[in-house]
């Protein structure tokens, strides 16, 4: 039995109460864990969307995996749920998904949004599979950076052992 997520993250009193839930209707076809993910994100956000939480003490809260919580992540980007991530674990929702304390500063928050990163433009479900394979394709094009690079180091390596 896992124990329920730690909601105590953002304090009851800081918790936003105003958000544009219909938005919901604007997220695709995803894995359970980017729903998982996705749905935690919402409950223990910070006004405007921001949650401060690492891979690790997600995947601790969510009883998943951490490669999971990366997959889940690529996911809700790639849906553009989620706007921003950064390496020290600062995570924000889209401006459309997230709760504020009052309607005027999500209002002022949209209206800053740029276009493409609107829920409410275009066929959602297509770019997302649109962006989704742009996302792969990039990791690939990395790993592929990565693999080649470590071989060039291997071979610089052996000819100086060798020397």
């Amino acid at each position: 039995m896992t124990t329920a997520p730690h909601l105590d993250v953002v304090p009851a009193a800081q918790r936003p109460v105003q958000g544009l839930y219909n938005t919901f209707a604007y997220v695709p076809r995803m894995p359970p864990s980017a729903y998982s993910l996705l749905l935690w994100l919402v409950a223990t956000q910070a006004p405007g969307g921001e949650v401060r939480r690492t891979h690790k003490e997600l995947a601790e809260d969510l009883a998943l995996e951490r490669s999971q919580i990366s997959k889940a992540k690529t996911h809700l980007i790639a849906a553009r749920l989620l706007v921003d991530t950064s390496p020290g674990g600062i995570w924000r929702l889209n401006p459309m998904f997230a709760g504020y304390l009052q309607g005027d500063q999500q209002k002022a928050a949209i209206e800053a949004l740029p276009a493409e990163w609107r829920l409410d433009v275009g066929d959602y479900e297509e770019e997302y599979e649109r962006r989704l394979a742009q996302l792969g394709a990039e990791k690939e094009r990395r790993h592929a950076q990565r693999r080649s690079n470590s071989k060039v180091l291997r071979l610089v390596d052996r000819r100086r052992s060798t020397s």
